[in-house]
């Protein structure tokens, strides 16, 4: 059974992703010159911040944490800033990337896994590396969050980490990271004093029910017979209190199956004044900065979900009135982006999909077919198209101003996927360049 549910397990198997089909890179690169690749490696994340000023960042980490400013300096309200090749800037003062010691034989620094934000801080879960002799491979241990602001850089959320060490000590050797789950997720809304953040500690797969079928979704993080109870923390960056966890179901959108905070959430979504917490990866809405949502979107197994945001008290059951589906993707969704006139819905191995809309409103069926120049052989099988982000979701997906991101993986080895390492990493799309391209 493919394990589709990408948590901070998946984040482990990181060092074995690689990159894409190299035959059709080749059809690529005659087409389309590709750009040297900035940011290459396993990215799972692009965040939104906003200093104190009201000057808009993204932030994304690819092992380490790159950033860099999209709003303009003479209109904070236009995010058209940077929109060329080699933008990012790599943040020094973020906790030190991994190194390995020949001499050693170990790992040192922090492997930055996932980012999340809210309206005052960017949150980093890091990790350190670890050879298990058992399984002979390399597992993250030791994780710690880490929060940032303009104010005061980057500094260690001790109440959170207290937790993480705790709960780390509950993990069999043999099984560890399988079916158990660190889960760092946001709103990561267009409008800042919608932005959210939270992290989920405990919980896992449905396909390792080892652990989690004993654990307990709590109020408090106490350990009974080796098993600690799990919980979603509202963050506040060092001032986070831990007895803040997210009641079991708040938030729950009607009584739909599966959703509400509990062990298996894995995203949220700002709506109608409320976060609703989802069991889904891939989950957004269509709010702008000058706009409030009125759909929210969800992607569950090869399907994409919506809905009105003013509808959500009548949702019972994604077969019923008055949710809506697109069909046509060909595997698990993983990830979303929505534009002014579109979704893009990436997927487990099957590339991405595209799906119109009208006025928020999603057409019935996703198809392979892009308005962005070389999207569909770039996003395509057998890619892992782990994260997309749209900066602007106020504009149409080829309007002026338009900036798409695209990360892509996928896995085992170079000859067993018939791929090239060197196309890992994340992919952009400018209108003013008018191409996907490397960036």
């Amino acid at each position: 059974m493919k394990k589709i549910f990408l948590s901070i397990s998946i984040a482990a198997a990181a060092f074995g992703f690689s990159g894409c089909y190299d035959a059709i890179f080749y059809n690529i690169r005659n087409e389309v010159p590709l750009e040297d690749g900035v940011i290459n490696g396993y990215t799972n994340s692009i965040v939104r911040y906003q200093e104190p000023g009201g000057t808009e960042f993204l932030y994304l980490q690819n092992g380490n944490v790159y950033y860099k400013q999209i709003s303009e300096d003479d209109d904070k309200a236009k995010l058209t800033k940077n929109q060329y090749h080699d933008k990012w800037t790599k943040d020094s003062s973020a906790p030190e990337g991994i190194s390995y010691s020949y001499f050693d034989q170990e790992f040192f620094g922090t492997y930055s896994c996932k980012l999340a934000s809210d309206s005052n801080y960017v949150y980093l879960l890091g990790a350190t590396p670890e050879y298990d002799e058992s399984s002979s491979r390399n597992i993250l241990k030791n994780f710690k969050l880490y929060c940032y602001s303009k104010a005061n850089g980057w500094k260690s959320v001790e109440p959170i980490n207290t937790i993480l060490k705790k709960y780390e000590s509950t993990l069999d050797d043999d099984k560890y990271m399988m079916d158990s789950s660190i889960q760092l997720f946001c709103t990561n809304a267009p409008q800042n004093e919608h932005r959210k953040a939270y992290i989920r500690i405990g919980g896992g797969s449905p396909y390792y029910p080892w652990m989690s079928a004993k654990q307990t979704y709590g109020n408090d993080f106490t350990v009974k017979d080796g098993v600690m109870n799990c919980g979603i923390i509202e963050l506040n960056g060092t001032d986070t209190d831990i007895a803040n966890v997210v009641p079991l179901g708040d938030g729950k959108i009607g009584t739909l199956e599966k959703t509400g905070a509990g062990k298996d959430t894995t995203s949220a979504v700002y709506a109608n004044n409320t976060v609703y917490f989802l069991d889904y990866l891939a989950s957004s809405t269509n709010e702008t900065k000058n706009k409030e949502a009125d759909y929210i979107y969800l992607g569950n197994g090869k399907t994409l979900y919506w809905f009105e945001t003013a509808s959500v008290s009548s949702v019972t059951a994604l077969a019923a009135e008055p949710v809506g589906k697109s069909t046509g993707c060909a595997a698990d969704i993983l990830s979303m982006c929505v534009t002014n006139d579109s979704i893009i819905l990436g997927t487990y191995e099957e590339g991405a999909y595209h799906v119109k809309t009208d006025s928020g409103k999603p057409e019935t069926e996703a198809s392979t077919s892009f308005p962005t120049k070389n999207a569909n052989s770039v996003m395509c099988k057998p890619y892992i198209v782990r994260m997309l982000f749209c900066t602007d979701p106020s504009l149409g997906e080829t309007a002026d101003g338009s900036a798409l991101y695209s990360a892509l993986q996928f896995q085992y080895t170079e000859t067993s996927a018939g791929a090239s390492y060197k196309n890992v990493g994340l992919w952009s799309y400018y209108k003013d360049r008018g191409n996907w391209n490397k960036e």
